[in-house]
């Protein structure tokens, strides 16, 4: 078993076709971490939503088809006029409506069943501007509107940010944590892409403490138990690439990676 070659996040693990994977992965080790430092007063669910993603929604490339030309021909001495056939000046996509599975991490007590803190672990359909990201930021907000406590972690570059009063550095992940005795002030990692991931609080019930939660050995989890090593191909780039810093930073750790 190869670890990943990155210090934090792995950005291949961010492509659209391993990241599904990635994120039930995520989800349910981050249940499983917590479920012994939470018990026996509270305890880590996993909770499944279905929503519908609409892949395509995004602006396509344009992309305009060489011309054809076409001349008159002969069959058989008959003469065959060929019209020639208008070519497509545009090719879009059909938006397609694919069932996705996201899942979250309740954390309730183990008594009353009531609900103390949400773990988000975003994904696609919630960063994408659309009905997805409406659904969920309408969703965020009734997390903030409650006593939950809400923990949004956000491990992928691609698409805007969840709103947030005031100013961000510059970064590649973010993680933030909302506290409910606290709002509307949050805590927020904002992490680059060559920084290991922190080990974040998650809040409970007052008086008792907050329990950690260690995103790099949660992601490290992830990667041996997925067999990602198998299944990246470290000599493509990334999806999305990386920046021309990124990249070349990227290619000292593949080139160690080999040796």
């Amino acid at each position: 078993m190869t670890p990943s070659p990155f210090p934090g996040m792995d950005p291949y693990l961010e492509g659209p076709d391993l990241w599904p994977d990635v994120h039930a992965r995520l989800a349910n080790i981050i249940a499983e971490q917590l479920a012994p430092l939470l018990a026996p007063k509270y305890v880590a669910e996993l909770n499944t939503q279905i929503v519908i993603d609409r892949v395509g929604d995004e602006p396509p490339e344009v992309l305009t088809p060489d011309v054809v030309v076409t001349r008159p021909g002969t069959e058989g001495g008959v003469m065959v006029m060929t019209s020639p056939t208008a070519p497509a000046p545009l090719h879009l996509a059909i938006p397609l409506a694919i069932p996705t599975r996201l899942i979250s991490v309740y954390i309730r007590k183990q008594a009353t069943k009531e609900l103390v803190t949400v773990i988000e672990l975003l994904s696609p359909v919630n960063k994408r501007p659309g009905v997805g990201r409406g659904e969920y930021l309408d969703k965020r907000m009734s997390y903030l509107e409650t006593g939950a406590h809400l923990v949004e972690i956000d491990l992928l570059r691609k698409w805007p940010r969840m709103p947030l009063e005031g100013r961000l550095p510059r970064c590649d992940y973010l993680v933030m944590v909302s506290v409910a005795y606290q709002r509307p002030t949050c805590d927020v990692w904002p992490i680059r892409l060559p920084q290991p991931l922190p080990a974040i609080p998650i809040p409970l019930r007052r008086p008792d403490p907050a329990v950690p939660l260690d995103l790099g050995l949660t992601l490290r989890t992830a990667y041996e138990r997925g067999r990602y090593d198998l299944r990246i191909d470290y000599s493509q780039p990334p999806d999305p690439r990386l920046s021309a810093d990124d990249a070349a930073w990227a290619e000292t750790l593949l080139v160690k990676r080999e040796a």
